[in-house]
Order: structure tokens, then sequence, then C-alpha cells
């Protein structure tokens, strides 16, 4: 009989298998990659665009020329496209990014030509309707205004401000006027001069014809290649940005520096550090500010890694009264990390959730082409993936003190804050 009053064995994870994705080309030179899974009976297809906030001096113009697909085409109007897609159980997204956008279908495998003729129709022959145009201005309009009344919101985007700079692709922030300045002429010679570049990915269970089905609707197009512009850092000044309204209840909290992505040789240290210090529920900031203070349900910190830039940010909500303690203590936090040296079982801990959280994050085919994609644009391959249980294991007390040292310096902080007004 099972004896429920021994906790059972406890193995770490050595060894995760990720199944390899394979690329091929198009005879137009359009790139497709993709992951076959037999076991499940659906598949995704993404159009990756490099296309993103840093191709356009108006964010909004990028939002609308994507989400005007989803709008009609020549051949169906918003209605008959949303019926088609229906119809065979399928289900669309339209993504737009900082660095790139994506258009994504999701259907049943049986369904596969007709999904891809679907996509094809979408991307080569959208309708760009007038009367759409200024519905969907004016949804963009209203959800930007409640978006401006979050709290977490407006930090957020104070935070990516001070960071990079108001011109900075990274850094700029969308405003009711930039939205009603987008005309629809320059939406449509837009989408002509930005969206006929894109790669392929594919992932699930594909059809042994895959590769005829998507050369029949992706391989006969004209690649026009978009260079990608240049742009400086050019931080606010001032490490302290406070947005200030009565009507707020709680102060949300951005705390953040520039850094690096996961092309730097720092990358997975820090990334250990930052799961130690604030990235999962363990972590110390919650057990001090969340467990010990009660001041939030919940703070975490993240490094973002963008394409050409990345950042570190640690966000919190807290009532107002408890905003300055609760920063002070997330900088305690960080000098004791800095003199004190973490201990082994916690550090052990740290490694083993991370290692759990990594073979849960690549159990499906999209999962998986997720992962690819997000290092293949970093001009990165999956050897990363490969390694990383390896890299975090590796990671010592000494390491932490290290990435701390170096990267954590407090003076170096942007703090942003959207709160009440202060008495």
């Amino acid at each position: 009989m099972l004896d429920r009053t021994i906790a059972p064995g406890f193995k770490p994870i050595k060894k995760v298998t990720i199944p390899q994705v394979h690329s091929t080309a198009l005879s137009n030179g359009r790139k497709v990659f993709y992951l076959n899974d037999s076991a499940v009976e659906v598949f995704k297809i993404d159009l990756v665009i490099p296309c993103g906030s840093w191709f356009a001096e108006n964010y909004n113009m990028i939002s609308f020329a994507l989400k005007m697909l989803n709008e009609g085409t020549t051949n169906r109007n918003a209605h008959q496209l949303a019926e088609a897609v229906d119809f065979i159980g399928s289900f669309a997204e339209f993504s737009p990014g900082f660095d790139q956008s994506t258009i994504s279908f999701y259907g049943l495998s049986r369904f596969f030509d007709k999904n891809l003729s679907l996509l094809s129709e979408v991307i080569s022959n959208p309708s760009f309707d007038e009367q759409q145009f200024e519905t969907l201005k004016k949804k963009e309009v209203q959800r930007l205004k409640l978006n401006l009344e979050k709290s977490s919101y407006l930090s957020s985007v104070a935070l990516r401000s001070s960071l990079f700079g108001l011109d900075h692709p990274y850094g700029k922030s969308n405003s009711v006027e930039k939205i009603q300045a987008v005309q629809l002429a320059e939406v449509k010679a837009f989408f002509a001069s930005n969206f006929r570049d894109f790669d392929i990915m594919v992932s699930g269970k594909l059809p042994d014809n895959f590769h005829e089905v998507i050369e029949l609707n992706f391989g006969k197009n004209q690649i026009k290649k978009v260079d990608l512009p240049e742009y400086k850092i050019a931080n606010t000044v001032g490490h302290l940005n406070e947005i200030r309204k009565p009507a707020f209840v709680q102060s949300s909290i951005k705390i953040g520096k520039v850094l690096f992505n996961r092309t730097h040789p720092d990358y997975m240290k820090f990334t250990v550090t930052n799961e130690l210090f604030g990235g999962f529920f363990g972590s110390r900031l919650m057990k001090n500010i969340r467990e010990e203070k009660g001041f939030t349900y919940g703070i975490h910190s993240h490094l973002y890694s963008l394409n050409q830039e990345g950042y570190f940010s640690i966000g919190t909500d807290v009532n107002g009264e408890n905003e300055q303690a609760t920063i002070d203590e997330v900088f305690k936090e960080i000098v004791k990390l800095q003199q004190e040296p973490v201990g082994e079982n916690e550090l052990e801990t740290v490694k083993n959730y991370m290692a759990g959280s990594f073979a849960g994050s690549v159990n499906s085919p999209f999962a998986i082409m997720e992962k690819f994609k997000a290092v293949y644009f970093q001009g990165m391959d999956m050897s990363f993936y490969e390694q990383y249980l390896n890299a975090v294991y590796q990671v010592t007390s000494e390491d932490i003190s290290e990435m701390v040292n170096t990267h954590l310096q407090p003076d170096s902080f942007y703090t942003c804050i959207a709160g009440p007004e202060k008495a």
C-alpha cells in the first residue's frame, strides 16, 4: 500500500529532447520553417513580417495595416471572411509587435489547403474598405482611452519611454491624436511597401503535400525586402517619472534599466539571477514584499529580450501609502544580493523550478515553434535551448553575486509610478 506520509522521491531534470525545426525555401526565395507532429490533429501557420515599430514613425500605421486584413478581401467582406474561417473550424490572429508582426491561422489538419487558400487571399487581396477603417479607428481610440485610465498601462509606457527615449521605437507612446491622424491611403501605401517580405512558420500535423500547398499559395509572390532603420537610445532626464491622478487608488510601480537580450554572454547567468530575485512565486521579492510586508498580491521582475535591445523591469501594484516603502524594499533586496552569497539550497530550488518550467514550455509543436521564432530573429538557433538546462545548472552563487554587482547597481535604475496624488 502507498504510504502517503512519505514524500515521493525527487530527481532533477537533466535532459529535454526538443524536436528539430526544419527549413526549406519556395521558388521565390521565401523561407519556410516547419515542425511536423503526427500526434496532433491541428496545425498553426504564422506569416512573420519583419515590420514592427522600427519601420514606421507612427506605430498605428503598422497596427492598422495588420488589423485591416481581418476586415475583408476583394472577394469577401468582413462578415463573409469570418464565416469562411469559422466554417472550417479555424481562427485567425493579427499581432503587431515591436520588431515583427504576425498573421496566424490555427486550423484542423484535414483542412490545411483551405486554410492556406484563405490566408493567401487575406495577405494578397485585402479590400481596405473605408467604412471598416473608420469603424476600426473609433475602436482603437476607445481602447486607448480605456488604457490611459489604467495605472499599470501608464507606468509600463512611462518606463519604456524613460529607458529608450520618446523617439525610439521601443519608447514611443501612443495618443488619440496619433490614431486619428492616420489616413486609409497611407495605410494602403504602407502595406504595399512593407508587407511583401515574410517568413512562414508552420507546425502541427502537416499533410504529405504541405510544401506543394505552401508553394502554390506563397511561392509566386514577389518579395520586397525592407531595410532596418537605425535608432539610438536617448534616455529621458531624471530617474523618477511620476504620473498622478486623483482617480487612482493604487500605485503601479515599474523599476527598470536597459540591459541586453539573449545574445549577450551574461544572459543565462542573469536569467537565473532574475528568477531568484523576482522571477517566480518563491522569489525574494515575493517573500519580502508579498508574504512578509503584505504590500501586494504579486511582484515580479523580468528580462525582456527584444531583437535590437533588452531591458530589465520590476513591476508591482500597491496601495498609495506603501509606495515608497515598496521601492525601498526592492533596492534593499538588490543590495542584500550584492553583499551576501546565495545559499546552495535556495539556488538549487530556483534551478529545479527553472528546469521544470522549461520542460513544460516545450510540450507542443506550437510552443517549440515559438521558441524557434524567438532565437531565429535574434540571429541564433535551437542550440540555445539544447544547452539551456546545462547552462542553468552551471550557475553558481559567485555568478549570482557577479551579475548583481555588475548589472544591478541601484543608481542605474529608472523608477516610474502611476498612482494617486500625494497628500
